[in-house]
């Protein structure tokens, strides 16, 4: 599904229910996974790869090129389940660990760790996802996302996440003192 004026450039390969937002430019030779949701405005650089699962907020930008202009293309990689909030640029050859958070505004040209929270320009850890608290009044956590975000995905996808979240939540509770 796409909004008006996407670009999607030849030798992309890209997996099962794709949303792609207006005026997003995804360059060739790009994978990108299953559930991925592009908001308008996103540019993947040419040979980045996106992992299943993965948000990328509006105005996000993956490059590829370490020192322009140049014929050399490192693409970005975005590992599953992570998020990439608005207008963060991620440098060639970065990758974004599984589960992590990229906050608005940063520029990342190191590679992000599984499970953390960076920000900033450069960006810096800022701390576990575990530790991001839903503000709806629940003090939830927030990550990973799919303990309480399921809108658009099919029944027996969040069936399994859901019945992954009680297993933790069984071996947490067998372990607490």
């Amino acid at each position: 599904m796409t909004g008006h004026r996407v670009t999607v450039r030849e030798l992309t390969i890209a997996g099962a229910n794709l949303q792609i937002g207006t005026l997003s430019d995804v360059q060739g030779s790009c994978q990108i996974g299953d559930y991925v949701r592009l908001h308008s405005n996103v540019h993947i650089g040419q040979s980045s790869v996106v992992g299943n699962f993965v948000w990328l907020f509006p105005y996000v930008v993956l490059t590829n090129d370490p020192h322009p202009p140049s014929d050399v293309c490192i693409g970005a990689k975005i590992m599953d389940y992570a998020a990439i909030a608005t207008m963060s640029v991620i440098l060639p050859g970065v990758t974004v660990g599984e589960r992590s958070l990229v906050a608005a505004h940063s520029c990342v040209k190191e590679d992000v760790a599984s499970d953390t929270v960076v920000g900033g320009s450069p960006a810096k850890f800022l701390c576990a996802t575990s530790r991001i608290r839903l503000k709806d009044g629940t003090e939830r956590k927030a990550y990973p996302w799919t303990t309480h975000f399921h809108r658009g995905y099919p029944e027996a996808m969040v069936k399994r996440w859901v019945e992954q979240i009680d297993s933790v939540d069984t071996c947490d509770s067998m372990n607490s003192p």
